[in-house]
């Protein structure tokens, strides 16, 4: 799922949901609004109402006491003479304000044509139809006309009676004003806007309270508006409507018919009155609902702030994930092995990745679908283990973890992982990766040779041929201490790769002089180790015989060689012990080579070569202080020959026994402890010549010295500290070299000791890596920077094809050693330094193996501090 996408899907659902609620809130809020608005419609027009009724009812109250007065008035005027009825007229006038006109006119005269009429007030004119004439004869109420204008221009209501007085027929006609009846029709409400009015039949306003415009024909409704009246309202009661007013503004009505007067009454009010009564009823509902639509929009943003948090924590978590993932998928597609999936009852594959057509020579597509169990597939003497491993992983509900073997074209190993499932079908399955460990298994059988034998050679190194000797020296047998004689000759004069080729050719002639149960060993740089069990030959015969066929011409770098063999040897009675046969041969042998002898068997006697030591231990001590000991450098170049540092080689030139080897005092130094003072002088001679460099515009980015087992010592940080203090010198341009061998005596205390190095800045290097006792099982977690692939590997590489020689090829299995180290190396963070590189062939292919720095003859050999100057200084 992109990101954004549920980001904007994630923030639309809130805003969607905050739109909802807001539209509900509008839909509820728009209901309570039209409730309340049509709820003070409704109270107001019922107040209409009540005001409408109020005014029909003293209309019609004031009509009932105009005809009580006229019925009095009728009574009076029977009682009187004519000549008193003008005075009775104005009396009954002057009790009714709204009377504004009385006149008594002869019945036959009712169409107004008399001049014998009687009559007070003001001046109205009437008109009565004969219909209308004919009907007042026995009627006992008022019959009232059309409302007419008065003289004065206001209108007027007349109403007639007929009177029977002293046997004639008269008419009285009345006229009322009902602006004069203000008082009884007033109107408490005129200043909310409110209106009283009665209109009669033909449009004449007759009442207007408050009076805001002119009565009578002047306030004459129009046509339409009558016909509005008389559409909402009829004979039937009260109807409510809405007519513009005279104000023009629109009005809210009701109204109602008053049939005997032929009169509308009408009582309204301006629409606008309503706002305030609608907003006095709405404004706290409003407010709520403001309020809760502000903290909605506040929750939603907090809401939406959080998620945007959220979402860009989990945006970056997904491209985490996406990057594992792209990561897992490639590995996937490399890994040397498959996934796959099978039935855990049948054991059938139902899935297998396309790696299965590398691991086991078959397609997936052959695998699957043919009823092939993983079993088939199994070798058939891990089949039993394999099943019983995953029966108990399926019982204790874990992981099955195993190894075993495959059937392929050739016998391959795989690491099996894999946990069972429950499918949506309910069948349970196995879901596993089957990676193919055919190499590290070869890799850990090939470093288990090497731990046992030496790298070179292939022969036994000193610990397993110690270790078979003592199983064997029970019976009694030969031991002989061997070395070649003047091998530094060859080193310096053919090189060490010649030196090695002839290393290779006496251990593969020694082996094959061996009797059945014999032992050869590489004891080291030139000494061979033989035990031969015990039998009736002479021994100095067996000795002299070996010598005699290792003496033989070799053929090395396609030009003959003859050596010699100088051996110690010692016969060794029932019951021996190996490790004091072996001390004792090498008497011998010490002996041997200081007398000139070919060999020599060993006797008590010879033990006083432990003097011959004590003296070479004084020597070694004058040594230190004089200036018999200096130092070379062997630089360590890249691949395009850049200078990366050197390494401090120790030197000592005898004044009596010239060029001493490193192999014979260095031992003695750390049995004697003259080791300290050897490597603090190397320390510090190193230190120093490194700023004499830089003052003399050489930058060397490293020096790498040499340590002992007896200087991995408490403490000795701090003497590396002092030394790189008093020469201002950085310690990361320091490097330390320890050997396995060297390691393994002390593992707790070196690894103290190194771990301290490395937290003051100070590199450290394992030297000789694969000639040691040591596995990788703990290399680990050794304290390194730098892995230093041992010269016996690296000369391996390429080999001489031919017996006359010369040909050099590349050793595949030797390189793909080689590439296994480094492959493991850089996987641990290392750099990686090769020595004794002598041949192009052996450079260019670790060049292809990514090694990082070379170190050999071919590049350069050690040199002096000067020459070191003169070859790498920036003005060479």
């Amino acid at each position: 799922m992109d990101p954004t996408s549920s980001h904007v899907n994630g923030t639309h659902s809130l805003w969607r949901i905050f739109g909802l609620n807001a539209a509900l809130m509008v839909v509820l809020g728009g209901l309570f609004l039209a409730s309340q608005w049509f709820d003070v419609r409704e109270q107001e027009m019922r107040r209409l109402e009540l005001l409408d009724t109020q005014l029909h009812i003293s209309t019609e109250q004031l009509i009932a006491n105009v005809s009580r007065e006229m019925m009095v008035l009728e009574r009076v005027l029977s009682s009187e003479g004519k000549e008193l009825w003008r005075g009775s007229l104005d009396s009954a006038l002057g009790r009714h304000p709204s009377l504004v006109s009385l006149m008594v006119v002869p019945f036959a005269d009712y169409r107004g044509s008399s001049l014998r009429q009687i009559g007070v007030g003001r001046s109205c004119s009437w008109q009565l139809t004969q219909p209308e004439a004919q009907a007042l004869p026995g009627r006992s109420s008022l019959l009232f006309g059309s409302a007419l204008p008065l003289a004065s221009g206001q209108p007027g209501l007349p109403f007639y009676r007929h009177m029977d007085i002293e046997g004639m027929s008269w008419l009285l006609i009345g006229c009322l004003d009902f602006s004069e009846a203000r008082s009884l029709l007033a109107n408490p409400n005129s200043d909310d806007g409110q209106r009283l009015r009665l209109f009669s039949t033909n449009g004449l306003l007759l009442f207007s309270s408050p009076q805001e415009h002119a009565l009578g024909v002047t306030g004459k409704l129009p046509l339409s508006s009558m016909a509005n009246m008389g559409k909402y309202i009829s004979e039937r009661g009260v109807r409510r409507y809405h007519v513009p007013g005279f104000d023009g503004r629109p009005r809210m009505a009701a109204g109602s018919y008053i049939a005997p007067l032929k009169l509308f009454s009408v009582v309204s009010q301006p629409l606008s009155s309503l706002w305030w009564l609608w907003w006095n009823r709405i404004w706290f509902g409003m407010l709520l609902g403001g309020i809760f639509l502000v903290v909605l929009v506040v929750v939603v943003a907090r809401a939406e702030r959080k998620r945007a948090e959220r979402h860009d924590e989990l945006e970056g978590a997904l491209e985490s994930m996406t990057a594992r993932s792209r990561t897992l998928v490639t590995l996937m597609d490399n890994l040397p092995g498959v996934v796959y999936r099978i039935e855990v009852n049948t054991g059938v594959l139902t899935f297998i990745s396309n790696g299965s057509a590398e691991l086991f020579g078959r397609s997936a597509e052959s695998l699957v679908g043919a009823g092939i169990t993983l079993t088939e597939l199994i070798h058939q003497e891990d089949r039993q283990s394999v099943s019983a491993a995953r029966h108990w992983a399926m019982c204790a509900q874990m992981r099955h973890e195993q190894v075993f073997r495959i059937i392929a074209d050739h016998e391959r190993w795989v690491l099996d992982r894999s946990v069972m499932i429950e499918g949506e079908d309910g069948v349970r399955y196995w879901e596993g990766l089957l990676l193919d460990i055919s190499a590290h298994k070869e890799s850990e059988r090939q470093l288990d040779f090497l731990a046992r034998h030496d790298a070179l050679t292939g022969l036994y190194n000193r610990k397993a041929f110690m270790a078979a000797a003592d199983e064997r020296v029970a019976a009694g047998g030969l031991m002989i201490y061997a070395d070649i004689d003047r091998f530094s000759t060859v080193n310096d004069g053919l090189g060490h790769e010649a030196g090695d080729q002839l290393l290779v050719a006496v251990g593969e002639r020694l082996h094959r002089l061996l009797p059945p149960g014999g032992l050869v060993a590489r004891l080291g740089a030139d000494e061979f180790g033989l035990y031969l069990p015990h039998g009736n030959d002479d021994p100095a015969q067996v000795v002299e015989e070996i010598q005699q066929k290792v003496e033989r011409p070799f053929t090395i770098l396609g030009r003959p060689l003859i050596i010699s063999l100088t051996a110690g040897y010692v016969l060794s009675e029932t019951n021996g012990d190996a490790q004091a046969l072996m001390l004792n041969a090498d008497v011998a042998l010490y002996h041997a080579k200081s007398r000139g002898d070919h060999a020599l068997r060993w006797e008590s006697s010879l033990d006083k070569h432990v003097a011959s030591r004590m003296t070479l231990e004084q020597d070694l001590r004058q040594a230190i202080g004089s200036e018999q000991l200096y130092l070379h450098y062997q630089p360590q170049l890249d691949s395009q020959g850049e200078l990366q540092g050197v390494e401090a080689l120790l030197r000592w030139q005898h004044p009596e026994l010239g060029m001493i080897s490193p192999a014979q005092f260095i031992p003695l130094a750390e049995e004697t402890g003259l080791i300290f003072r050897l490597g603090r002088f190397v320390l510090e001679e190193a230190c120093a010549q490194m700023v004499r460099w830089q003052d003399a515009g050489l930058h060397m980015p490293r020096m790498a010295v040499n340590l002992s087992a007896r200087q991995l010592t408490s403490g000795y940080e701090n003497e590396v500290f002092g030394v790189l203090e008093s020469q201002k010198l950085s310690p990361t341009r320091l490097e330390v070299e320890v050997t396995e061998t060297l390691l393994i005596q002390d593992m707790e205390g070196g690894l103290a000791v190194l771990g301290a190095l490395r937290e003051l800045g100070v590199r450290v290097a394992l030297d000789d890596f694969g000639q040691g006792y040591s596995s990788l099982s703990y290399l680990s977690s050794l304290p390194l920077d730098v892995l230093k692939v041992d010269r016996s590997f690296v000369m391996k590489m390429d080999a001489v094809a031919g017996s006359d020689g010369g040909i050099r090829c590349p050793n595949q299995q030797a390189i793909q050693l080689v590439g296994a180290v480094i492959s493991l190396g850089h996987s641990l963070g290392h750099e990686i330094v090769a020595e004794g590189v002598e041949t192009d062939v052996q450079f260019e292919e670790l060049k292809r193996l990514g090694c990082d720095t070379y170190q050999g003859y071919l590049l350069a050999r050690p040199m002096s501090a000067e020459a070191i100057l003169e070859r790498f200084s920036v003005n060479a």
